[in-house]
């Protein structure tokens, strides 16, 4: 579990990075922000909220997500979201290893701004 929560810390560095320092990001988010949380079945998890004027996250569940992501367990949680394969998440969708609540086309959102990363 630890090591799955400083996973979703780093990510919020990074996407807190990329908003900051990467305009594109930012035109991105103009146009539809993105609150999204990643968590587990019996972990509040962490929520991240990008707009175009600030990126925040902050431990826990948020009410007003557009799309969460919930995992069966921690240990599948990182071992999808490290997986170097491409297609391991959408397999992991297709397995039931992890449910999308809300909105699933802010997943393509989502997957557009981790290209941003850098990493």
């Amino acid at each position: 579990m630890l090591r799955l929560r400083f996973l979703l810390w780093m990510l919020g560095r990074l996407l807190t990075r990329a908003h900051k320092k990467n305009p594109q990001v930012r035109e991105k988010l103009r146009s539809q922000p993105l609150n999204f949380v990643i968590k587990t079945r019996d972990w509040k998890g962490r929520s991240y909220q990008l707009q175009e004027d600030k990126a925040r996250t902050q431990a826990g569940d948020l009410d007003e997500a557009d799309m969460k992501l919930i995992f069966e367990s921690a240990d599948q949680a990182w071992q999808t979201l490290t997986n170097k394969d491409r297609n391991a998440f959408m397999r992991a969708l297709q397995d039931g290893h992890v449910k999308v609540e809300g909105d699933p086309k802010r997943l393509f959102q989502l997957q557009g701004l981790m290209k941003h990363l850098g990493v």
